[in-house]
């Protein structure tokens, strides 16, 4: 039986596959809409509705629209100062913790902007260097930096403070820098108290002994220790203290900033 013919397609013969070619007043648009201009367009239009919805401001000086004014930005350039603790521990900072820059780093640390890691990162490579830079000159004659395998030993958060963060500040600013640290080399005991603010040189080293614990042994290994703000020194030298009981030769300290007493005693 000869098969019945098939019904054409409604309205019309079938359209074709093939791709056609928009017009040239359309292509222009198109191109239109991935330029520069345009991007910067739609994002200062966007930053504006969120705006509206959830403010923005400079996490420095609290200018609206911005998460980090150009003038703040310039506060974070890094200007490396060196403190030597009273147990002979030789610690490089990137900044000094005050004004701008200090409202920075809260917003950063206790604030959730981890974006500012990105900012705030060159100061503490910064620190890192001079920190490898004493240490070559201190062994001259000896092993080259390279040849010392250095360990980059991150201060952990208290157990309180990361889960308030949800992050570990310091590790974040050591990934930014792609460098490997350290993973839970320090971790803290269950001695390990509450935040520092408020107490004296005395009361932070009490509070700090036997707050940390080396998981590893380190004998041999040379270590620089980072965190990111130090005041008194109390969390380095406790930092210091649980890693030489593992055997590590600590040979220095890297922070993000320090307070400006401890700015002021290092130009001296």
């Amino acid at each position: 039986m000869p098969s019945s013919p098939r019904p054409a397609p409604r309205g019309g013969s079938r359209p074709s596959s093939r791709p056609t070619s928009p017009p040239e007043s359309a292509a222009a648009s198109a191109s239109g809409l991935v330029s520069g201009d345009w991007r910067r367009r739609v994002a200062a239009a966007a930053r504006e509705a969120l705006s509206v919805v959830s403010p923005v401001s400079c996490a420095g000086c609290g200018a609206t629209d911005v998460p980090l004014c150009p003038a703040c930005g310039d506060r974070l350039v890094p200007a490396v100062t060196r403190t030597d603790l009273p147990d002979g521990l030789a610690v490089f900072s990137g900044l000094v913790y005050a004004f701008e820059v200090r409202g920075v780093v809260l917003a950063f640390k206790n604030g959730g902007r981890v974006r500012l890691a990105d900012p705030l990162a060159p100061a503490l490579g910064a620190a890192l260097e001079a920190c490898g830079r004493a240490v070559a000159a201190e062994t001259a004659g000896g092993p080259s930096v390279p040849d010392l395998d250095l360990l980059v030993v991150t201060v952990p958060p208290s157990r309180r403070g990361r889960r308030r963060r949800g992050y570990d500040p310091v590790a974040l600013l050591v990934r930014r820098l792609g460098l490997g640290a350290g993973a839970r080399v320090l971790v803290p005991t269950a001695r390990a108290r509450g935040g520092q603010k408020g107490r004296d040189r005395l009361q932070r080293q009490r509070g700090r002994e036997g707050s940390l614990r080396c998981t590893r042994d380190l004998t041999g290994r040379f270590v620089v220790v980072v965190d990111d703000v130090v005041t008194t020194g109390s969390t380095l030298q406790e930092a210091r203290r649980a890693l030489r009981a593992r055997g590590a030769v600590v040979v220095g300290a890297a922070c993000l900033a320090t307070t400006p007493l401890r700015s002021a005693s290092a130009r001296r």
